[in-house]
Formats: C-alpha cells, sequence, structure tokens
C-alpha cells in the first residue's frame, strides 16, 4: 500500500511585473504556477519535465519552503510547509559548495549549523563519503574535485541531515555525458539504500525515464501538470536498460505529451487540461 508523503493542492504563483509604458508606471500579475495538484507517495523517485519557463524549479522552492505560493498549500508528512523544513533538502544544478572547506567539511555543515556533536558529525559524514565512493576525497577541497566529484558531495551534503524529502533541480545538467550516466546509476543506488523521497527536475527524456517511478510532464506557462506517467520498469536499474524496446516506448511517450508544449509554446493557445491519474503504457 503506498502513502502519500507529500500533498500539493491547487498551488498557484503569480509575480507582481513592474511595467513603464509611456512613462507612466504600472503593475500587471504574471502567472507562473496555475493551480498544481499533486500527490507524491513515501520513498517514490519522481522526475518532472517541461518546457523553460514552465515553473519547475519555482515548484522546488514552494515544496522547499524558500518561496511561498500565492495560494494553495504544500503538506509533506501531514505537515504544512510554510517555511524551510529540517525534513526537506535542495541539490541545485550549480554545487554550491565552500572553496575554503574540504569535502569532509562540506558535508558535516549542516549538522554543524543544528548543533550536532563533532564526533556524530565526523561519522554520519564519513558514512556518507563512504557510500559515494569519496573516502580518498575527504580532505580534498572543491577546486581539487571533479565536477562529478563535486556534485557528489553536495547531494552527500543534503543527505547528512537525514531528510524524509530530497529536491533535486537539475543536479546533473553542467556533467558531460559519460559523468551524467554514471551519477544517475549511483543515484538510484544511494536512493535504494536510503528510500528518500525524491522530486528530480531534468531536461532529459531519457534522465527522467531511466531515474523515474513516474514522470510528471508540466504544461508551458502558466505551469500545469499535463499529465503523469507511471514507469513500469524493473529495479535495480543499470546503463543496459537503456537500449531496450521498453525503454525507448517509454521514453516516446513521455515526449508526445511534451511535444505540444516544447514546439508550439505560443501565447494565448489553448489551456492544457490537467490530468491527475496516471497514464502507463503497456510493455
Amino acid at each position: 500500500m503506498h502513502i502519500d508523503h507529500i500533498h500539493i493542492d491547487n498551488v498557484r504563483k503569480t509575480f507582481l511585473i513592474k511595467n513603464h509604458a509611456d512613462g507612466q508606471p504600472s503593475h500587471s500579475e504574471l502567472e507562473v504556477l496555475a493551480g498544481i495538484d499533486l500527490a507524491v507517495r513515501e520513498g517514490e523517485f519522481l522526475t518532472v519535465v517541461g518546457p523553460s519557463g514552465s515553473g519547475k524549479s519555482v515548484l522546488l522552492d514552494i515544496i522547499s519552503g524558500l518561496a511561498s505560493a500565492s495560494s494553495g498549500s504544500v503538506r509533506v508528512g501531514g505537515e504544512l510547509i510554510a517555511k524551510p523544513s529540517r525534513d526537506v533538502s535542495y541539490v541545485f544544478q550549480q554545487y554550491a559548495l565552500f572553496p575554503w572547506k574540504t569535502a569532509l567539511q562540506n558535508i558535516e555543515y549542516p549538522l554543524q549549523i543544528r548543533g550536532v556533536p563533532g564526533r556524530e558529525r565526523s561519522a554520519r559524514a564519513w558514512e556518507l563519503l563512504e557510500l559515494f565512493g569519496l573516502k580518498d576525497f575527504a580532505h580534498r577541497y572543491p577546486s581539487q574535485l571533479s565536477g562529478g566529484m563535486q556534485q557528489r558531495v553536495a547531494i552527500a551534503r543534503a543527505l547528512v541531515p537525514r531528510p524524509k524529502v530530497l529536491l533535486m533541480d537539475e543536479p546533473f545538467a553542467a556533467l558531460d555525458a559519460q559523468t551524467r550516466e554514471a551519477l544517475q546509476i549511483e543515484l538510484l543506488r544511494i536512493w535504494n539504500a536510503l528510500k528518500t523521497t525524491v522530486i528530480f527536475i531534468t531536461h532529459g527524456l531519457d534522465e527522467a525515464v531511466f531515474l523515474g517511478d513516474r514522470v510528471a510532464v508540466m504544461a508551458a506557462r502558466p505551469g500545469r501538470i499535463k499529465r503523469i506517467l507511471d514507469i513500469d520498469l524493473p529495479r535495480p536499474r543499470d546503463a543496459d536498460l537503456r537500449a531496450s524496446n521498453t525503454f525507448n516506448l517509454y521514453r516516446q511517450r513521455v515526449w508526445e505529451v511534451l511535444r505540444d508544449e516544447v514546439i508550439d509554446p505560443s501565447p494565448g493557445q489553448a489551456p492544457a487540461t490537467p490530468v491527475s491519474s496516471s497514464s502507463k503504457i503497456a510493455a
């Protein structure tokens, strides 16, 4: 039986825009999110795709408590999110590591600011260094690490407080293709060990299908959930899966849902009808 862990209920977000037409200042509203309804299961790996400007990152900011919704609500484990929560960690596209701290010190930092004693901080950081295969690089600074290693450290830092939810905003976008695929496999291995609930934003359809239990496709601005597709592929997943016919069928199905949003996101087009039910492909 699946237990819903994250409830997003009719979340809308607008920004106030300053205009200066004819030298007269005025204001207008830009609607970024238009009524997001989404339930994420406990321990699920949900991937999210959508065109640029569809509000994917804004949605993560609201789930994390870094931004507030204009209306609607987000609950994690039944608790209303109104500010950053200790139960939620965030991994950004940029590594955002402290350059003056070693890999070990960067991972320890979230525990340090929470007042966790030094011995426990160190033990938990070393546990993750081992899990990520970084023990030999514990005392190196970010400038001495490859991009892939820096992102491993950033993910380990997000996981060291043992969050219930991990939000990831295109964390592998800046990496080369080989490193990206290797980290996808490594992330799934870590996720399988920790069973953290993950919401992962990506522009890569292969990445979305390879990682996700489900793929949520967002419509062009204002962002809405256009459709959610179940990805019924076996776990654990390895690189060979990408060459299978079933994998490519899922990828094609996601593209069919997304295509109109990417190719013709013209203003004034008829809004996509939100679909909250899952769509499954028969293999």
